[in-house]
């Protein structure tokens, strides 16, 4: 069972390898945005796509979903598509535990693991990609709290932003 990362990457590999086009629809682009990209898919790295409105975010997000997998086997009836290898709702796991290899299996397409979630006035960075805050990001600053660099509090008066 591969994670994510490792599914994106390796149909990455085999995308440069074959000469397929990528991310098809993007205009000017080519020598900036996707090299960066592709360089982030196979160094395994997270991506946060941050630019004004109209600049191709979303498309070149979506079109990331051409690097899955065309078909990935899920235990029947899960809502949370879990991996009968690796089951992580009790429902998964509960009925792998009883049915073993007799579990029954769904294949879902590449297009139907992807999920967009429109943004509203209510909407936070939260809701959409977790605690991960972009501006942040951005200034170079930590996501989580690094083992070698506990957090501690700040002297009164002071901020301490990681």
């Amino acid at each position: 069972m591969r994670s994510v990362r490792e599914e994106l990457r390796d149909n990455l590999i085999a995308a440069l390898r074959s000469g397929q086009a990528l991310f098809a629809g993007l205009v000017g682009y080519q020598e900036t945005v996707v090299p960066q990209v592709e360089n982030a898919i196979l160094a395994a790295q997270d991506i946060i796509f941050l630019g004004e409105r109209g600049q191709a975010k979303s498309r070149l997000i979506r079109a990331l979903t051409s690097l899955l997998d065309e078909q990935m086997p899920v235990v029947a009836g899960s809502e949370v598509h879990d991996h009968p290898y690796a089951p992580i709702s009790r429902f998964g796991r509960d009925l792998v535990e009883e049915l073993g290899d007799a579990t029954p299996i769904e294949w879902v397409p590449r297009d139907r693991r992807y999920g967009e979630k429109l943004a509203t006035p209510d909407t936070s960075i939260a809701d959409l990609i977790g605690e991960v805050d972009p501006i942040r990001v951005a200034e170079g600053r930590y996501l989580v709290r690094r083992a070698d660099h506990p957090l501690r509090p700040a002297p009164p008066g002071q901020s301490r932003d990681l």
